[in-house]
């Protein structure tokens, strides 16, 4: 759970899943996979 937290907050930032990746010592298609899996949209109403 920390991990995606940090994902989250890296993504925020705009940084690559490679950067992503470096830091938390993790391979750039886990973070990818990751992503793919939790990520949630939400509709802006425009």
């Amino acid at each position: 759970m920390e991990d995606r937290i940090i994902i989250e907050h890296k993504l925020k930032d705009r940084k690559s899943f490679k950067d992503i990746a470096r830091e938390l010592g993790k391979d750039p298609t886990t973070i990818a996979k990751e992503v793919k899996n939790h990520i949630q949209l939400r509709n802006t109403g425009c």
